[in-house]
């Protein structure tokens, strides 16, 4: 008498790669200006430009991901 199947496991869950805290700005096109961070205590995210001085601040959740969302918004 032969064993049962077993099951098969599901193939692990891949880890999303880490994302840039540090972007060239867009609007003075110097690299690794801007500087995003998200503080999830007061629920505000910001980047700001160390060179040109522009900045962008927005609210957060606990599913935001802010890197993305400033970058697509900067570079509109």
């Amino acid at each position: 008498m032969g064993k049962r199947k077993s099951a098969a496991k599901p193939p692990p869950k891949k880890r999303m790669d880490k994302l840039d805290t540090v972007f060239s700005c867009p609007f003075c096109n110097h690299g690794s200006s801007v500087e995003c961070r998200i503080d999830m205590k007061n629920l505000i995210g910001e980047a700001n430009c160390r060179i040109c001085q522009e900045s962008f601040s927005t609210t957060v959740n606990g599913m935001s991901n802010l890197y993305i969302e400033l970058q697509i918004v900067l570079l509109k």
